[in-house]
């Protein structure tokens, strides 16, 4: 007599097949979170990118502003004053205000590179321009803005012709007595491994005589 045919209920998971499945579980999730953190990291990165070369925009904007209006402007004898001295990381020059109402308002502007916390940055500073011989109250203190931090060099260099005996060309410095250049470039960089980039910024001097 045969035994009959047996029937076989739901088997269980093996050891073995536990331990594979809570591997495969295991790594998958280190895959997900490592996607995860690369993803944010990227996003982060992106951010800090545009907020850098928009910020480089503004000031190029703003720098293109101010350096291009610079002007000659005269004493109470009517003579024109040595206004615009460039040297290779400074320049100084009078132009109007930045500022919504104060357009008419001449400033002394210093554009360069100043140091301080051990490193070097790129900075704009501003006063009241008073003519020589022009009496008055004291001008309020200088004050200065920030353009640019931690940045290796700056180089800033004048187009045109000093006098008629000289060509038209690119400077390293310029001296005021022979007007305004016509053409002020400026250039930036940082330090090894920073993202940063700065295009170079040549501004026309609408005021320039050449």
């Amino acid at each position: 007599m045969h035994p009959g045919p047996r029937s076989f209920g739901p088997q269980g998971f093996t050891l073995v097949e536990l331990l594979v499945g809570l591997t495969l579980v295991t790594l998958i999730s280190i895959i997900l979170f490592g996607g995860m953190r690369f993803g944010m990291r990227v996003w982060e990165t992106g951010g800090e990118r545009i907020e850098d070369a928009t910020r480089i925009g503004l000031v190029q904007t703003l720098l293109r502003r101010q350096l291009g209006q610079a002007t000659v402007p005269s004493d109470n004898t009517g003579k024109q004053v040595v206004a615009f001295a460039g040297q290779s990381d400074r320049v100084t020059f009078i132009a109007p205000s930045a500022k919504p109402g104060e357009s008419s308002k001449a400033l002394m502007f210093i554009l360069g590179k100043s140091d301080a916390d051990q490193r070097s940055h790129l900075d704009l500073s501003w006063t009241p321009f008073r003519a020589p011989g022009e009496t008055g109250t004291a001008p309020p203190g200088r004050e200065a803005a920030r353009l640019m931090e931690n940045v290796a060099a700056v180089e800033l260099a004048y187009y045109g012709a000093p006098d008629p005996k000289r060509p038209a060309q690119w400077w390293d410095s310029w001296d005021g007595t022979h007007g305004l250049p016509a053409l002020v470039r400026l250039r930036l960089t940082f330090p090894q491994g920073d993202r940063r980039r700065w295009p170079d910024l040549i501004i026309r001097l609408v005021l320039a005589s050449g």
